[in-house]
């Protein structure tokens, strides 16, 4: 029967060693492909990008194997049965429940901060496990809106960092909200509510099934931010004695949720 062991190779690619009856046969990788492309026991995909990686840099040929991932939580075995200059099509020969995936379910609303810092933050927290991103504007944000195609390279971001990380859970990643907006719809969700405030010295991180938590951005949220953030039942807590950087914050912040 199959079985999987799991290894890191030059610290990029995350690789499932695939065995029968103890015999390694084949060495693979994981590929996000759309649920659109999964059709009954075949998956086709048109991805010019996802052709080339697995034409000109793996140098796959036909009965080669993947996992293939959908972004629900669920992989799938894949054989290489046709690869084109046009098109790559997968006959399905195995699934299996992912087991990496953290039992706590977070929604990061992040405040926007520089491309560069925004795109670590998005990598990371994908890679550690949260289901939504919601990027927010606050009084002190730099940065106050996202283009199309920042959209979509962020949405790109997502997507490896989980094919890297082992993931099969693809992180939802919203349109910017507003604070007033953000605090609003967040109050409206179950589970627990928080913000992470330099000027709290009290209150510490809360875990539950279900975690919503807010940073700011460089400088932090604005008093009046904070006091409508509590209006809305959202509590402050402390990330420590040190003033952390905004990316610093939200990772640390999502690290001790998850790892318990």
């Amino acid at each position: 029967m199959f079985g999987s062991i799991k290894s890191n190779f030059n610290n990029n690619w995350l690789l499932d060693i695939i065995y029968y009856n103890n015999d390694v046969f084949s060495i693979m990788q994981r590929f996000f492909i759309p649920h659109e492309n999964f059709k009954g026991d075949y998956v086709v995909s048109f991805d010019k990008k996802l052709i080339n990686q697995i034409k000109k840099v793996l140098r796959a040929k036909e009965g080669d194997k993947f996992w293939l991932f959908e972004g629900s939580g669920s992989e799938y075995l894949g054989q290489l049965i046709e690869l084109s200059n046009n098109q790559v099509k997968f006959l399905l020969i195995d699934s299996r429940l992912s087991a990496t995936e953290p039992d706590t379910q977070i929604t990061l609303y992040q405040a926007l901060i520089k491309a560069d810092k925004f795109e670590w933050v998005l990598q990371k927290a994908a890679e550690l496990g949260v289901k939504k991103i919601v990027p927010i504007t606050t009084n002190r944000s730099l940065v106050q809106q996202i283009s199309s195609t920042k959209m979509k390279r962020y949405q790109e971001i997502l997507k490896e960092a989980i094919e890297q990380c082992g993931g099969a859970i693809l992180p939802e990643l919203f349109l910017p909200l507003s604070f007033s907006v953000a605090v609003k719809v967040a109050a409206q969700q179950p589970g627990i509510k928080m913000i992470a405030w330099e000027k709290e010295k009290d209150n510490q991180l809360i875990t539950d099934k279900i975690i919503s938590i807010f940073i700011g951005p460089e400088g932090g949220f604005a008093d009046e931010e904070i006091l409508l953030a509590k209006d809305f039942n959202i509590q402050t807590v402390s990330l420590g004695g040190r003033i952390l950087r905004s990316e610093t914050a939200a990772i640390s912040a999502i690290s001790r949720l998850i790892i318990k």
